[in-house]
């Protein structure tokens, strides 16, 4: 009788073991992209210095929502001729000595110098800019790789721990499937050297071989020497296969180190300057407000070529310039009282307008006339009239 054996498909306990090895290679795998992510952050955020252009690491929220602290800035050089208005700069802060200024270039002020604001602050900065101390302009934006900067500067060591040992358990993690990884050249390594081991079986032992009729043992009787030397074991080789390959993920590991490490040394500069809603406490020291007093008695006069002069009293420190107002645009700009007033695209015809005055001091103290003039606009051309 012939029996014949059938084979089922696999068991419980066999589907769910191959469920476990494919969850370690997909964990290890999302580990290994983390590392991979990371390391290429901080390149991206590193790498630009090699060209002279210069990392920096946002430390406050005064320009939220563009940039967030722990954001690394990569600031490109350029001439002092080729700043425009409008761009993020980079600059020693003339508020505080030694440190730098991430800001907006918003408006020209006295003497050549730059007007710059943070885009959360409510107000410009109260020191321009001179052209000489820019670095450079805002180019690339690298996020939250500079988050432990800003945790070690503000003393949040919780959160310094918390990321640490969220790196060994991530490291952990990319070596999960490491027997698995190991499963296919194992196996073929053995077959070699079950194949070899049945040749060396084979040989001293069976007729015919190279060393038929030699003595195998040491023969106790005699002292002779076996004429095959023992080798290394398979045991050996596999331990020392075994040291290799921690030795290697030894120094995987190390050069993950030395590498954020590194990117973290040529993070150079840190923009400190604070937003508005910050305060100051020092007990031995008193501050007062600087207080611009608004122009008063506005007057229109017409100029008889089409345009108008408007004329007012002001009795404050010296300013730096005076703007008429229609709202929030500006019709004209003038150094002394009047300022004259021409007609403009901003202004449509035939409307009676109502203006006011905003007194500039050195670019960055203001203030609005509640006094008012009238002016008015022709049906036809641009010519402006007394209303």
């Amino acid at each position: 009788m012939t029996s014949i054996a059938v084979h089922g498909g696999p068991t419980p306990h066999d589907a769910l073991r191959d469920a476990v090895e494919w969850g370690r290679v997909v964990v290890a795998t999302l580990a290994r992209g983390v590392v991979a992510t990371l390391l290429g952050l901080a390149l991206w955020a590193a790498a630009p210095a090699v060209i002279g252009w210069q990392p920096t690491t946002v430390m406050t929220g005064s320009m939220e929502p563009r940039l967030t602290p722990g954001d690394v800035v990569v600031s490109r050089p350029v001439h002092a001729d080729e700043v425009r208005m409008g761009k993020v700069l980079l600059a020693d802060d003339p508020d505080q000595p030694g440190h730098l200024r991430m800001h907006r270039y918003v408006d020209d002020g006295p003497h050549g110098t730059l007007v710059t604001k943070g885009d959360a602050n409510p107000q410009r900065d109260s020191t321009s800019l001179e052209p000489s101390a820019v670095h450079g302009v805002a180019f690339l934006r690298v996020p939250f790789v500079g988050s432990p900067i800003v945790w070690v500067r503000e003393g949040e060591w919780l959160r310094v721990g918390l990321l640490a040992l969220g790196l060994v358990a991530v490291l952990a993690l990319c070596t999960v499937d490491g027997s698995l990884r190991r499963l296919v050249p194992t196996d073929e390594t053995e077959d070699e050297d079950d194949s070899a081991g049945d040749d060396d079986d084979a040989a001293p032992g069976g007729v015919g071989g190279a060393d038929d009729g030699l003595e195998a043992r040491v023969d106790p009787a005699t002292g002779l020497q076996s004429a095959v030397s023992p080798g290394p074991t398979r045991r050996d080789a596999r331990r020392h296969e075994r040291r290799a390959r921690r030795l290697r993920r030894l120094g995987g590991v190390a050069a993950v180190l030395v590498l954020a490490g590194g990117a973290g040394l040529l993070l150079p500069g840190q923009a400190v300057a604070a937003p508005w809603s910050r305060t100051t406490v020092n007990p031995t020291s008193s501050f007062g407000a600087l207080t611009v007093p608004p122009a008063t008695a506005l007057l229109c006069t017409p100029n008889g070529d089409g345009s108008v002069n408007i004329a007012f009293a002001y009795g404050g420190p010296a300013a730096t310039s005076f703007t008429v107002l229609n709202g929030t645009n500006a019709l004209a700009t003038g150094a002394t009282s009047p300022v004259r007033v021409t007609g403009s695209g901003l202004l449509n015809l035939g409307q009676v307008y109502t203006v006011t005055v905003r007194v500039n001091y050195l670019g960055n103290w203001t203030s609005t006339s509640s006094a008012t003039a009238r002016i008015q606009t022709a049906l036809i051309g641009t010519n402006l009239s007394c209303a």
